[in-house]
């Protein structure tokens, strides 16, 4: 059987066009893989990255967070194998009492930690997403757009 070598020198997404009329270097859909690259050169692999796994579950007080609950943002530090959540669950014990949490987890350890747990102060709005995140040593600023905030990371 012969081996088929396909290279994606674009790394192009193209959904417009037909399997078969697909330009050399572009590709169809791709599902849990991630271009990954040395910073020495213009090389790259194709590798397999975590798809939708739950790795844990967030609560307050020994009650868990309700299903109501939502991330309205994250960011990932590479860095330090550490993942950041932007968490608003609006019905925190089964009552409409908003609660707000930033927490982290990171990937080498399975270390969950809650950085900051509010109960109406950070006003996360899941019709706001925090899309602006950025870390700065210990200190994680994020913003939803219309509010400007920052915690300590560490």
């Amino acid at each position: 059987m012969a081996i088929s070598t396909t290279n994606f020198i674009k790394g192009r997404m193209n959904k417009s066009v037909d399997e078969r009329l697909l330009p050399p270097g572009e590709y169809v859909d791709a599902m849990n893989v991630r271009l990954g690259a040395t910073e020495t050169t213009e090389i790259g692999a194709v590798e397999n990255t975590r798809g939708n796994t739950q790795l844990t579950t967030l609560e307050y007080s020994g009650t868990n967070l309700s299903s109501q609950a939502t991330c309205i943002g994250a960011y990932e530090d590479g860095a330090l194998e550490t993942v950041y959540w932007f968490v608003h669950d609006p019905f925190y014990g089964g009552v409409k009492l908003s609660l707000d949490l930033i927490v982290s987890y990171n990937t080498n350890n399975n270390a969950l930690r809650y950085h900051v747990i509010t109960f109406n102060t950070l006003n996360f709005d899941p019709q706001y997403l925090i899309t602006g995140v950025e870390k700065i040593e210990d200190l994680l600023f994020f913003s939803d757009g219309i509010r400007k905030q920052s915690c300590r990371s560490n």
